[in-house]
């Protein structure tokens, strides 16, 4: 009779378990995971293709894949415009880089550039025949940030309406901090909106991060091109600064973004720490699953609220190919995209640096190649 029982209880366990094992199986292989390589480097010396326009501030690139070419964004808010470049791979590498044409932003109707700050710090493309930007405005001179689309030529077609703690009026208590708006972009996978990353955490939602703490928790939000209006949100920890200030200046802020699949994406970590000279700056990417991540697009404040950021997982750290870089130098990164496929399948990953226009001795308009691996 013991045995007996023994016999059911013992059953009765394996069949709970084979059914807890069998229910965890989804969640352990929802979501994927990756690593990355560095490839290659390949540095701008020529600052002077066009006159008038020096190549400098390149805060955002974008591959477009049936050209087979790529367009990369200035930030000069005083002359804001795009560049369409050529860039060659070979066994791997960076071969050749050109800048072939120059687009300046363009209002035929002045509904724009006349009463906004076009501080251009990412592009995507947009439909077949668009492209579309995100401007940091001017908090401080109460120049709203922005969203907006223009065709291939660089006119103004239109923008999306933002959420009012977006921006500078006083529509609500909750504003954006001068220099930490939108910095990342791209285009969702299902190509029903874009994603649109914030640089640092809004003024009421938590302090900037420091060299002490950690979790400052930046906006990333989805716009819906049948809307063009926000209609999911979710938050991300930023990391505390990697470096402790010489000076008073101290950020790490996210630069960067790009989405792998329905719950997972690449998010740069751009850091910088004043009084180190040329080694000031930190840079890593991050894997983020928002598969239990709170929607926090109706919440004014995050302050006080009780929800669930985004999770994350260090993928890649400049610091490790630091010495195979020109001077040493990790610059100013700020943009990133999918670049071409690998003649071994796997994906390019190019990114890019905003050199500030400072002296080439300084700063550089900086290239990077990475390779993106799936792993079992």
């Amino acid at each position: 009779m013991i045995k007996k029982i023994l016999f059911h209880c013992f059953s009765l366990l394996f069949i709970v378990y084979g059914l807890v094992s069998c229910a965890s199986i989804p969640t352990s292989k929802s979501e994927n995971s990756f690593k990355i390589n560095y490839l290659d480097e390949y540095v701008i010396f020529n600052d002077s293709i066009f006159p008038d326009s020096r190549i400098g501030g390149l805060s955002g690139i974008e591959y477009h894949k049936e050209q087979e070419t790529y367009y990369i964004v200035c930030d000069d808010a005083k002359n804001p415009r795009l560049y369409k470049a050529s860039i060659s791979l070979e066994k791997n590498k960076l071969k050749t880089i050109t800048i072939d044409q120059l687009i300046k932003i363009k209002d035929p109707n002045n509904e724009f550039l006349n009463k906004n700050v076009a501080d251009l710090e990412a592009i995507r493309i947009s439909g077949k025949n668009k492209f579309i930007f995100t401007s940091e405005g001017s908090i401080k001179h109460n120049h709203n940030p922005s969203i907006f689309i223009t065709d291939t030529d660089g006119n103004y077609q239109s923008k999306f309406k933002l959420p009012s703690y977006f921006l500078t009026d006083n529509t609500s208590k909750n504003k954006p901090r001068h220099n930490g708006v939108f910095e990342g972009l791209v285009n969702d996978i299902n190509n029903k909106g874009y994603w649109a990353a914030m640089e640092l955490p809004l003024e009421l939602d938590g302090d900037e991060p420091t060299i002490k703490h950690s979790g400052a928790p930046v906006r990333i939000t989805h716009f819906s091109t049948n809307t063009n209006q926000a209609d999911f949100q979710f938050t991300y920890p930023l990391d505390k600064l990697a470096k402790d200030p010489k000076e008073k200046f101290g950020v790490n802020g996210v630069t960067g973004i790009l989405q792998l699949n329905k719950n997972q994406f690449l998010i740069i970590e751009r850091g910088y720490a004043a009084g180190y000279g040329t080694q000031g700056n930190t840079v890593r990417i991050y894997l983020s699953s928002i598969q239990k991540a709170t929607n926090t697009l109706g919440f004014e404040s995050l302050e006080g609220e009780k929800y669930s950021t985004a999770t994350k997982e260090l993928l890649f750290d400049f610091e490790s190919i630091r010495n195979e870089l020109t001077d040493q130098i990790v610059d100013n990164i700020e943009g990133i995209t999918f670049g071409p496929i690998l003649a071994n399948g796997n994906q390019s990953l190019l990114l890019i640096s905003d050199n500030n226009f400072n002296p080439i001795s300084e700063q550089l308009n900086q290239l990077i190649l990475l390779e993106l691996i799936k792993t079992p």
